[in-house]
């Protein structure tokens, strides 16, 4: 609870109008990279089905050959809920010359904000090992070995070699696009089109110079920028809130299976104690993140 002696300093005059207490925010990051629903249930399920492929070969009054389609398990998530209160004493209130120590909607709305950011970076952090967000095949979202419903093949949407994010990095990214595969083993049309780096300095600026100039960047032959005129214009994507400073992904955001769920929206209650006179605000929330389908990824943690 606060209480007089906490804030002791906001009961006198003589304080500076401007006391720090917030700091604008970055634009919501989560949203970018999961896509956003609500759902009324208390879990979620999930499963894919994989279709036929090909025809078998038919002699003359042969019989048609007849096949089944393959469906994948169901995979279930269930919300999470999150929660946060604050508790002020009545003379506290009144006696604040500042308005400054009952911010309680403010506080909470930035904590809630927070809360979504880096519980959603934690998917980013937990792509590569899979201790906490597993697909349908129950492996990690990135993955070198990635098993099909219907074929004995796997597929990597990660490079065999993890280096730091360069040109020989996102035309490897480009390569493992173009080797998609299907839940039956067949090619499938995958675009990146998205790109998720580190807090970093610098690999924004390779990223603007790799993006950015029709010239191929760090080479003195000139040439042209073959990865420019595959991905002209990527969508750009600083992570502030994961943990990893090493890792980065690319993304076709019409594959991409990540969701950001909300089971409760945002929201805010608030009760007086009669015995103490403390006014107590709270706000709770549910939502659940996780995927199924890991083919709208792809991505690389170098050491």
């Amino acid at each position: 609870m606060v209480v007089e002696g906490a804030f002791n300093a906001l009961f006198r005059p003589g304080l500076r109008d401007n006391f720090l207490d917030s700091y604008q925010e970055y634009e919501p990051e989560y949203n970018q990279f999961l896509k956003e629903s609500t759902t009324s249930l208390p879990e979620v399920r999930a499963t894919i089905i994989a279709g036929l492929s090909r025809f078998y070969e038919r002699m003359d009054g042969e019989p048609i050959t007849y096949d089944t389609p393959k469906q994948g398990p169901v995979v279930m998530g269930v919300d999470k809920e999150f929660g946060l209160g604050f508790m002020i004493s009545r003379k506290t209130v009144e006696d604040d010359q500042y308005g400054k120590a009952n911010q309680s909607a403010k506080w909470l709305g930035h904590a809630a904000n927070m809360t979504k950011e880096y519980r959603s970076a934690a998917l980013l952090d937990d792509a590569f090992a899979g201790a906490t967000f597993l697909g349908i095949d129950n492996l990690s979202l990135i993955n070198a070995a990635h098993t099909l419903i219907n074929s004995n093949s796997t597929v990597s949407n990660t490079p065999s070699a993890q280096i730091g994010f360069s040109m020989t990095a996102v035309t490897s990214f480009f390569d493992l696009a173009q080797q998609m595969k299907d839940e039956n083993g067949d090619p499938v049309k995958m675009f990146p089109d998205t790109l998720i780096l580190s807090n970093g300095a610098a690999d924004w600026q390779r990223a603007l110079q790799i993006f950015g100039s029709d010239k191929e960047p760090f080479t003195a032959e000139n040439q042209d920028n073959a990865i420019r005129k595959r991905l002209p214009t990527p969508k750009i994507i600083i992570s502030r809130y994961k943990s990893s400073t090493k890792s980065y992904f690319m993304i076709d955001s019409k594959l991409n299976d990540a969701h950001f769920v909300t089971r409760r929206p945002l929201t805010f209650d608030d009760d007086f104690d009669f015995n103490t006179d403390a006014a107590l605000y709270k706000a709770t929330m549910r939502f659940l993140i996780w995927f199924v389908d890991w083919r709208g990824w792809l991505g690389s943690n170098p050491s």
